[in-house]
């Protein structure tokens, strides 16, 4: 791990190039987040990957997007 930050909701991380991490909701252990990038950038849930859809075209297919 590179960095370890707490947020709260409502709270954001920003990373270089456009991309931002909002923590939109805590619930037990879940966490709710939103994230904004430019459309270049690929944002793929890391069980996507684990199943196999490591391939550009399928990525673009499976990606979270809102």
């Amino acid at each position: 791990m590179s960095l370890i930050v707490r947020r709260k909701p409502g709270q954001n991380i920003v990373i270089s190039g456009g991309i931002t991490i909002q923590v939109l909701e805590v619930a037990g252990r879940r966490v709710k987040l939103g994230i904004s990038a430019p459309p270049e950038i690929k944002i793929v849930r890391e069980e996507l990957l684990e199943r196999g859809f490591k391939r550009d075209e399928q990525v673009s297919q499976h990606t979270d997007r809102s």
